[in-house]
């Protein structure tokens, strides 16, 4: 449902706070009047910038949730969860916190021992007098963010958030759907005036259509050879370099002490891009594990092992779908990665503007989120073509797949 929508079943206790929170000018007794003028509020462009600009970092993290999410109900604790989330930043200063504070009882230890040994009344006079400037010269410590329920409380005085009106969803919450579209186009808006575009680079790399063609030829080899595979049905290692020469596109081998959770099937034992090929067709029970050996199941495997156009969209959905555990914002950076590269955008800049949205994964470091686990397969999914610029360094555009693919998932 639309916003008007949505109000006309809210309650005017909810409406008048509304009112109060964008200014409106009209009697708090008249659900009509709190309507209309609510409309002729809150859609303004101005309004819009200004609500975005007073927005704290968790609170932006929160709102791309909502923008960004194909789910037409929450439940209050699937929106507490998240919002705690969104607070990571808030848990990594905890965690500093704690240890400089460490740090400060070592050292105001380790001065009042200095200070018993000291004898000099002027020394101790001294000392005394610099502890005090730096009492007096301490910063202010910053707000304390809001609560998961104060940051909900919020949004629906904001008129982004609304209880259902019938029995069955009275207590789950729902967000307007003109609300998400004019939100993300006003965040487009403020993001693409701090991404740097530039011209195209001299080389470019696109593998467009490359990882259909290696996940027949996987089809093939599997069907030919029945490569032996560990109890967990991973690829032994003989088959896992075989396979990644015969690939259009090679990628590097992982080491023996990589890490092995997270990204699907076969992650930590086979090279990424084949990762994505492997789990998914795991997944979908093209491939079985039978007496240690990976055989493949004709029954629904692909015909004559020809991947069908189509089947990509299922890949992508499927990779999506898999990385929510450990990018649970992943559908939010993948909009933004796609639609900020309608041109030649560097990636220094994008880091800027994204980075701060991406939460730490165990081993994996923001930077690495973004590069490894998302511009990375967006490029093996010939959705982001990449190049390299002596000035702004690697560069990124959306091919003509990946704009359209936009459209498809974000309606």
């Amino acid at each position: 449902m639309n916003l008007s929508e949505m109000l006309s079943y809210a309650d005017i206790t909810q409406l008048s706070s509304i009112a109060r929170q964008y200014g409106c000018e009209c009697s708090g007794h008249s659900k009509h009047e709190l309507i209309q003028s609510i409309l002729s509020n809150v859609h303004r462009k101005e309004v819009i910038y200004h609500s975005l600009e007073q927005l704290q970092l968790e609170e932006l993290r929160f709102l791309n949730y909502l923008l960004f999410e194909n789910i037409e109900a929450f439940s209050l604790e699937d929106l507490l969860a998240r919002v705690q989330q969104c607070r990571f930043d808030t848990e990594l200063q905890t965690q500093a916190q704690a240890v400089k504070k460490t740090e400060l009882q070592m050292q105001a230890q380790a001065v009042k021992k200095t200070e018993l040994q000291v004898q000099n009344q002027a020394a101790k006079k001294a000392v005394t007098a610099q502890s005090g400037k730096r009492k007096k010269g301490k910063a202010a410590a910053p707000p304390e963010p809001p609560s998961p329920r104060e940051m909900i409380a919020r949004f629906k005085s904001q008129g982004w958030l609304f209880n259902g009106h019938r029995a069955h969803d009275r207590y789950l919450f729902h967000v307007p759907v003109d609300f998400k579209e004019s939100y993300r186009q006003s965040l487009l808006s403020k993001l693409q005036k701090q991404a740097a575009y530039c011209e195209a680079p001299p080389h470019i790399e696109d593998e467009s259509g490359r990882l259909l063609e290696d996940m027949g030829m996987m089809l093939d080899y599997i069907a030919k050879h029945q490569p032996g595979a560990a109890a967990d049905g991973v690829l032994h290692r003989r088959a896992v370099q075989q396979l990644n020469e015969a690939c259009s596109i090679k990628d590097e081998l992982p080491g023996k002490g990589a890490w092995k959770f997270g990204y699907g099937k076969g992650f930590g034992e086979l090279p990424e891009r084949m990762t994505l090929m492997y789990d998914y067709m795991w997944s979908k029970k093209w491939i079985l594990l039978e007496q240690d050996r990976i055989v493949i199941n004709e029954t629904i495997a692909p015909k004559e092992h020809i991947m069908p156009i189509g089947e990509l969209n299922n890949i992508v959905l499927h990779w999506l779908k898999r990385y929510r555990t450990p990018i649970p914002n992943v559908r939010a950076l993948v909009y933004w990665l796609i639609i900020l590269s309608s041109s030649w955008c560097s990636l220094q800049s994008l880091e800027r503007l994204l980075l701060p949205l991406i939460k730490p994964y165990y081993f994996d470091s923001a930077v690495h989120v973004l590069h490894k686990r998302l511009v990375k397969p967006l490029k093996h999914f010939g959705i982001l073509q990449v190049g390299y610029s002596e000035h702004d360094g690697m560069v990124l555009q959306a091919t003509h797949y990946g704009r359209r693919l936009l459209s498809e998932l974000y309606t």
